[in-house]
């Protein structure tokens, strides 16, 4: 069995501050070992949740509730929850660069930017009867957080019971989109 070629050595950590965007969690900047241009394309392809800018040139995608943007040499993490969860994003984003970079000639570049859905798009296809039962205060609060990967589908009970099968077939594909798991809700699934 061939070893997988580096194409990414390392990425280094040189600035930790408090996170901007939710407090108690940290944002965290680094280097890139090598230049990761010509496979930011291939990225964008692979990470559902991804978004390329060509022109920047910069790629966006989250980790869960993380964002990761990405530049050809420099990368800012937000919302890690601390040093330890920053690491293991980091090496798991190595890992995805390099495996990427390795299976390159089996992906088509996507160079164009995707269309993530907002959160009226997502709340359109909510129940929208405020219920509470996901924990939050409204329908629509609860498709702000769905949006940036904050809440899950199942938290929305009414979504799946009968009456709403039609807006549940159409939020699975929406939060398909944003990169959310959605193996738990087909196949017999929530």
């Amino acid at each position: 069995m061939e070893a997988l070629t580096i194409y990414l050595r390392k990425i280094n950590i040189y600035h930790t501050s408090p996170c901007f965007a939710e407090a108690g969690k940290i944002r965290v900047k680094a280097r890139l070992s090598d230049d990761i241009s010509e496979i930011m394309p291939y990225l964008n392809r692979v990470v559902k949740n991804a978004n390329y800018n060509e022109h920047a040139p910069n790629l966006t995608m989250f980790k869960e509730f993380r964002m990761i943007t990405l530049e050809p040499e420099n990368l800012i993490l937000i919302k890690a929850l601390n040093d330890t969860d920053a690491r293991q994003v980091l090496d798991w984003l190595k890992d995805l660069i390099n495996e990427t970079a390795e299976r390159k000639t089996e992906i088509e570049p996507l160079y164009a930017s995707k269309k993530r859905p907002h959160p009226l798009q997502l709340y359109t296809w909510l129940p929208r009867i405020n219920c509470k039962q996901c924990g939050e205060k409204s329908c629509l609060a609860f498709a702000a957080l769905l949006s940036v990967g904050q809440q899950s589908l199942d938290r929305c009970l009414p979504l799946f019971t009968d009456d709403y099968q039609e807006q549940k077939t159409v939020m699975i594909d929406l939060v398909d989109a944003l990169g959310h798991d959605i193996s738990n809700y087909i196949d017999g699934g929530v």
